[in-house]
């Protein structure tokens, strides 16, 4: 079992990679929450979020476009930033977007000001015969304990309590 990674993207929904252990975090996200001003890419008083999926560059080319307006930022500094975004635009995985990730219902607000999606694992096949909860978990079924290798994980969400490993 391990758990996933708990940041939230700007379009709502949980980012799908499996945390670090002893984090809260995957990799990337570990990162990005270390920097100086995690959520925001700050440029003057102008604060972008990051750009790590199509509704992160929404709100940035609208963030942009509403400061040129308002002369915050003047057109070399606003061209600048929109290909910017132009090129995280062609980045972005557009096929990750369109996979079935689940959108956050809830959230914790750390101290640090950083929100978290809920604490999920996930369970892989062979972790049935020695799991705790296996007589609870709806998913568990004993005349399948000989799956196949590379069969699919199971995610257990908000409605099985997470199991802590030690």
């Amino acid at each position: 079992m391990y758990q996933l990674c708990r940041h939230i993207k700007t379009n709502g929904k949980r980012c799908q990679s499996p945390a670090l252990s002893g984090s809260a975090y995957c990799y990337f996200h570990a990162r990005t929450h270390t920097m100086a001003s995690p959520k925001y890419i700050v440029f003057d008083d102008l604060k972008l979020p990051l750009l790590e999926d199509s509704a992160s560059i929404q709100v940035a080319i609208s963030k942009i476009t509403a400061a040129f307006l308002c002369s915050r930022i003047d057109a070399r500094r606003t061209g600048l930033l929109l290909y910017a975004v132009q090129i995280a635009s062609q980045n972005i995985d557009r096929d990750s977007e369109r996979e079935n990730s689940e959108i956050v219902h809830s959230m914790t607000i750390t101290s640090e000001g950083d929100e978290l999606a809920p604490e999920k694992e996930i369970c892989e096949p062979s972790d049935c015969a020695t799991c705790n909860r296996r007589d609870t978990c709806e998913d568990y079924d004993p005349e399948k304990m000989d799956e196949k290798p590379g069969a699919q994980p199971r995610i257990l969400g908000p409605e099985r309590p997470a199991r802590v490993r030690q």
